[in-house]
């Protein structure tokens, strides 16, 4: 038999124009989802480290619209309809890739034109790096995956496990947001009375800031200072003890608790120093006995190296007063929880508020007292200080400079050092810092308490706390009569 006509065309081109045994059917709508949401899950995972490493405020520079909560549905939906209009692409448009890159990137622009309207200053410079960057990689990844929809199953599983994590994240996250019923008299939420026995108030500073603070009891006074996670309820137990006694002020620093910053407010530990100095000279508060512990002793130590007539005395616990360095524990613990991760953890989770006091207390805390604690932290717009503060460990040397500076204007306060043996964040070399500093001390160890160590060892604290102020004048300047 002869060979059929070419018909001027080359024999092979002529085989590959009549048969299609290489075409594969069309990916259905299952297939298509499928490829959709593959692709998300390195999408989701790229946007949001992009959200997080973009230069910013960490934490209370973060904006609560990009979430995890709303960026990874929101990344789902896009991959999938995606998958989809890439598919309708492949039938119609000669360079559907092109196509489909340019479709992600006017969507994104448009998305970015949209938070430029209604969004607060910095949202699109914020958001640009991750809408860019996750346009780009679907653009990337989408048609490889609808192509070429069978993977190995390694690369399934994984797949798979990646995409039940996030799924589990955003169940997480909203949770987290679950916040507290607002409390009485317009309180931003409520104070169960059975756990903090203290009346609210509120005091309006000439700066602007509103601060909210507990005053309980007469006679001497003692000003209790929180650190961070926290707020004024960590002090409950001891002003519950000692108000028969003592005058007991506790306040919250503006963005924690109950107590409001102006416009404007950095947060820093200066500004809250000054917020603390602000608050005193408005009350009048003089001859004050500073109960400091955590981010309270730099915050307190700095108001009392400017004004040292103002303060009888101090009582120190977990906490420190000078710059340190990103090679010690607590230095290490700042670049880790005060970076990206911790800031990812903090503001989509609320994880470092739980963790932090979780893991800051021996004993195991009542649900409800645990709840108290997280409630001025589940706000979206409030839970990042949280966040803020570790950074500032190192990364605020200059005013931790200027508070060490101040301490000799305090060598002949009388101290009390209540120091947690448990708390590795604050180790004994910067106890005998502190006795060096404070010759005239008494410093009782707790090994059985760690950051938190008025939860775990409330009696304790209150009673070396009674003694402590009950001392006769005579003794408190003494050298060394209370070593």
């Amino acid at each position: 038999m002869g060979r059929p006509a070419s018909r001027g065309y080359p024999w092979g081109m002529t085989l590959v124009q009549t048969t299609d045994v290489s075409r594969k059917p069309a990916p259905g709508a299952l297939a298509l989802t499928w490829a959709g949401w593959a692709a998300s899950v390195s999408v989701v995972a790229l946007v949001t480290l992009a959200l997080h490493v973009t230069p910013h405020v960490r934490g209370i520079g973060f904006f609560p619209v990009l979430r995890f909560a709303v960026v990874t549905p929101a990344c789902v939906l896009v991959a999938v309809a995606s998958a989809f209009l890439y598919r309708a692409l492949m039938g119609r448009s000669p360079r559907p890739r092109a196509t489909l890159a340019a479709a992600l990137g006017g969507l994104a622009l448009l998305m970015l034109a949209g938070l430029a309207a209604v969004g607060p200053s910095g949202l699109v410079a914020a958001a640009l790096p991750a809408l860019l960057g996750g346009a780009a990689a679907l653009a990337l990844l989408i048609p490889r995956f609808v192509e070429r929809p069978r993977r190995s199953r390694v690369g399934t599983v994984a797949l798979i496990a990646f995409g039940a994590l996030e799924v589990l994240g955003v169940a997480l996250a909203l949770s987290s947001e679950r916040v507290a019923p607002r409390g009485p008299e317009g309180l931003a939420f409520d104070i169960p009375r059975e756990l903090f026995d203290a009346d609210s108030r509120f005091l309006t500073l000439p700066s602007g800031a509103r601060v909210h603070y507990v005053d309980e009891g007469e006679g001497e006074t003692l000003l209790f200072l929180h650190g961070n996670p926290a707020w004024s309820f960590q002090w409950r137990d001891l002003i519950r003890e000692l108000r028969g006694s003592y005058r007991c002020i506790a306040i919250d620093y503006p963005g924690f608790g109950l107590s409001e910053a102006p416009a404007g407010y950095g947060f820093t530990p200066r500004e809250q120093s000054l917020v603390v100095e602000e608050f005193m000279e408005r009350l009048q508060l003089r001859d004050v006995t500073l109960v400091m512990q955590d981010w309270g002793g730099p915050i307190g130590l700095g108001l009392a190296g400017r004004r040292p007539e103002w303060v009888r005395q101090v009582v120190l616990g977990s906490t420190w007063a000078w710059p340190t360095s990103r090679s010690e524990p607590r230095g290490i613990f700042s670049v880790i929880a005060g970076g990206p991760l911790g800031e990812f953890v903090q503001v989509n989770f609320n994880g470092f508020a739980s963790f932090g006091i979780k893991n800051g207390v021996v004993r195991a805390l009542p649900s409800d007292v645990l709840d108290a604690y997280l409630r001025p932290f589940r706000p979206l717009e409030r839970r990042g200080i949280a966040a803020f503060y570790p950074g500032l460990i190192t990364g605020d040397s200059e005013y931790f400079a200027e508070v060490e500076a101040g301490l000799p204007r305090l060598a002949d306060k009388k101290a009390l050092f209540l120091w947690a043996l448990q708390d590795q964040g604050f180790p004994r070399s910067d106890l005998e810092r502190f006795q060096r500093t404070f010759p005239n001390h008494r410093t009782v160890e707790l090994p059985d308490a760690n950051h938190f160590f008025f939860e775990d060892t409330s009696a304790q604290v209150a009673s070396e706390l009674r003694a402590f102020m009950s001392l006769e004048p005579s003794a408190r300047h003494g050298s060394g009569l209370l070593q």
